[in-house]
């Protein structure tokens, strides 16, 4: 059986346990924070110590052993984590094994294991979020936010939770972390507003370039002043804005049907999508690619050069456009 969608596999969970839950879990998720907290909820219905290894720190002989003892206690349990960094012919070693093994096992990956995953969902589930798409990472996250403010008894604010990710970026450990800062910060109050987010939520790095990035590419607003740490990453999100742009230009360029556009942009909101394709339209393939073309030039100048980037940024403002 295999999950795409973490509420789905949480239903699983609940209606299988204690009594039915599989000996067999693959966890494939990229960030290990959500990772983890998915063991936890499947070790949260079996209630045994577990025997954690990692396929970074454990040579795949221990892990076998391990998988095939039987213990005193009870049913034995085996958190097998980063599987992804055995080689092919272990991880092929390792779903040779699985049928074996004495108790359950609970395996996780950040990337594609496909032998391992096709073992696993013949007898056991698989939880893969490895295909989930941007603007259903940020709705689950959204609702996860939603529902620990309502645990603790708390409202949000109608745009909080895009707020939090706008100012953290989709990090689960980061919004996790956050909003039980913000459940303190208010005390008593029974919502927690914008207000709230904006007095003591920091607002990342990351997505402060990403943002000036955006506006400096499709509105046309002024480079900042940066120094050498905010340069090498300006660029990156100036060049990610550029592509998009000149993807979605040639597009309409090409009268290409706009039913076809997402297959192409498939990380891009479709309200984003929309809203950037009458710009993309406007500004034209040739924009996007001078400016790809003078963004080369000024980064191959910083690491050859010169230093002097804010110079650099103004001499690409100069000649992009």
């Amino acid at each position: 059986m295999k999950y795409e969608n973490l509420a789905s596999f949480q239903k699983h969970l609940a209606s299988a346990a204690p009594h039915h839950l599989c000996r067999h879990y693959l966890i494939a998720i990229a960030d290990d924070f959500e990772r983890c907290k998915a063991f936890d909820r499947i070790l949260g219905y079996l209630q045994t110590l577990p025997t954690r290894l990692s396929a970074d720190k454990n040579p795949l002989l221990d892990c076998l052993d391990a998988m095939q003892s039987m213990s005193l206690l009870g049913e034995s349990i085996v958190v097998l984590d980063e599987v992804e960094k055995f080689s092919k012919k272990e991880v092929q070693t390792l779903a040779d094994h699985l049928p074996g093994a004495s108790g359950f096992v609970l395996m996780g990956a950040r990337s594609k294991v496909a032998p391992l995953a096709a073992a696993v969902e013949k007898e056991g589930v698989v939880l893969d979020l490895l295909g989930e798409k941007p603007w259903d990472r940020e709705k689950r996250l959204s609702a996860h936010l939603i529902e620990r403010a309502k645990q603790a008894g708390k409202q949000l604010g109608p745009d909080v939770p895009l707020l939090l990710l706008e100012r953290l970026g989709a990090q689960p450990a980061l919004l996790d972390s956050e909003i039980d800062k913000l459940i303190c910060y208010v005390g008593d109050q029974p919502v927690i507003a914008r207000a709230d987010v904006l007095a003591i939520s920091p607002h990342s790095k990351e997505s402060t370039l990403w943002q000036q990035a955006e506006e400096v590419v499709w509105e046309g607003k002024e480079l900042p002043l940066v120094d050498a740490t905010a340069f090498h990453g300006l660029i990156p999100a100036l060049r990610s804005q550029f592509h998009t742009g000149l993807c979605l230009a040639t597009l309409i360029e090409e009268k290409r049907p706009a039913d076809e556009w997402g297959a192409f942009l498939p990380k891009l909101w479709p309200k984003t999508l929309e809203k950037r394709s009458s710009q993309a339209a406007r500004l034209g393939s040739t924009y996007f690619r001078k400016g790809l073309d003078k963004l080369f030039e000024i980064e191959l100048m910083s690491r050859t050069s010169s230093t002097q980037y804010s110079a650099l940024l103004e001499l690409f403002r100069a000649h992009a456009r």
